[in-house]
């Protein structure tokens, strides 16, 4: 099998109901690549090479007797805070390394059932907080892979598999999206439940997913969702709203590219209008920390008390501020964000999406995750957001731009990306690949 149909959902898909792959011709190419690459890269925190291979003979088995299912045979990457029956759910939590899931969460037995095979667990940060997981940038091995999902944002760059399951509280799946070249889906908030997954923060906890093109990150997405979305037609050119004050914080690679992506999107043919936010960034990423904190230092608590010595300095910090919030802070922030939300709602019915940079700079250095602002104002208001890769920088480190749409409109968003993706420039492979 040739490397490159191993990361292509839809080439995948493809060949399977053509017969030109088995289910375990795929899963042992991605084994192989794992092999090689793991040492460079420590995008897994637990892999299951036998369990994966059976399971790929038995979906071979199913194919022969002429059954194929939406993802049949597709490898993919789940982050280590999701559980997955029969394999350790440690969280980037040392305590945690010995405790084995005893059943699939929903999300992981929704991908079971679509045929989908589960190869591993992908590293965390520490209970996917802001204390740096072991996993390197396929890009460059002193920049951070972002976070929280760290193991999924590279494992999907070095093409060890074709798609990734991760989760979101502030920017934790398009922050490694963005800095690893792959893209990067939060959809609306609840769309894909969270049951089963370590807690964060209840009510700004998504799951996403991270994969190497719209049209892949689209499939995985309808059919976990179990719905039909046709992205075969070409879509009008969609009307856009750069949001300027996300280019006001930006450093000027990061403001020069998205710049120069908002006009080769208008010589395509689509609207582009700048425009501000309605209301203050700086009050949007208040209460989204408020918020976090809070809900944070509820969910850790008593583990804090009893593991002390094994919390990250990072996520040490946020329980001890979330402690000292007040219950009147907390419920003002929380009638805030409510207020907020639909403002930013009727910002976005204005346009088909939102346009901005999805980090303010490449990608940092390894001691941190990076800024995780310009995505955080999104997973507050619950809106569906999408990261695509847009270029390199002069040093050879991915850029992205990122979309947002109205809560519940997942789908036009993805319609969107597709259009968008394809004025895009295309990135080499990162040299750990190449």
């Amino acid at each position: 099998m040739s490397d490159q149909p191993a990361f292509s959902i839809c080439g995948l898909v493809s060949q399977i109901k053509e017969r030109r792959l088995r289910a375990s011709e795929i899963v042992a190419a991605c084994l192989e690549r794992i092999e090689r690459l793991e040492p460079k890269l420590q995008a897994w925190a637990f892999l299951d090479p036998e369990g994966s291979r059976r399971e790929a003979e038995r979906l071979d088995r199913l194919a022969g007797s002429g059954t194929l299912l939406p993802l049949h045979g597709v490898p993919v990457g789940v982050k280590d805070i999701i559980d997955v029956a029969g394999m350790p759910t440690a969280a980037g939590f040392e305590p945690y390394r010995g405790r084995v899931a005893r059943v699939d969460a929903p999300i992981v037995a929704r991908l079971r059932a679509l045929g989908a095979v589960v190869l591993g667990k992908t590293h965390t940060t520490q209970f996917a907080f802001a204390d740096p997981a072991p996993t390197v940038n396929p890009w460059h091995p002193e920049r951070t892979p972002g976070g929280s999902s760290s193991g999924s944002g590279a494992a999907v760059a070095a093409r060890m598999v074709p798609f990734a399951i991760g989760s979101q509280t502030a920017g934790s799946v398009l922050r490694p999206a963005a800095y690893c070249g792959t893209i990067g889906f939060k959809p609306s908030y609840g769309w894909l439940t969270t049951s089963g997954v370590v807690p964060l923060a209840w009510s700004l906890d998504h799951l996403g997913l991270i994969a190497c093109t719209v049209q892949d990150t689209a499939l995985a997405y309808v059919a976990l969702l179990e719905q039909r979305v046709d992205f075969s037609f070409q879509p009008q050119p969609p009307r856009l709203l750069l949001l300027t004050d996300f280019l006001d914080r930006s450093e000027p690679v990061v403001r020069a590219n998205l710049l120069e992506v908002a006009q080769s999107f208008r010589a395509a043919g689509a609207p582009v209008e700048e425009r501000r936010l309605p209301v203050d960034l700086d009050l949007l990423l208040a209460v989204h920390h408020v918020l976090m904190t809070a809900e944070t230092a509820a969910v850790h608590r008593e583990n804090l008390s009893r593991y002390r010595e094994h919390y990250g300095p990072r996520l040490r910090a946020a329980v001890e501020t979330g402690l000292l919030v007040p219950a009147a802070l907390e419920l003002h922030a929380r009638r805030l964000r409510a207020r907020l939300a639909r403002v930013i709602d009727e910002l976005l019915g204005q346009a088909d999406a939102a346009l901005l940079p999805t980090v303010p700079a490449p990608a940092p250095g390894r001691e941190t995750t990076g800024d995780r602002s310009f995505q955080a104002v999104w997973t507050l208001c619950r809106t569906p957001s999408i990261s695509l890769p847009s270029g390199l920088s002069p040093d050879g480190l991915p850029l992205a731009i990122q979309l947002v749409a109205r809560q519940g409109h997942d789908r036009s968003l993805l319609q969107v990306a597709a259009w968008c993706e394809r004025a895009l420039p295309r990135l080499p492979e990162p040299p750990v690949v190449a």
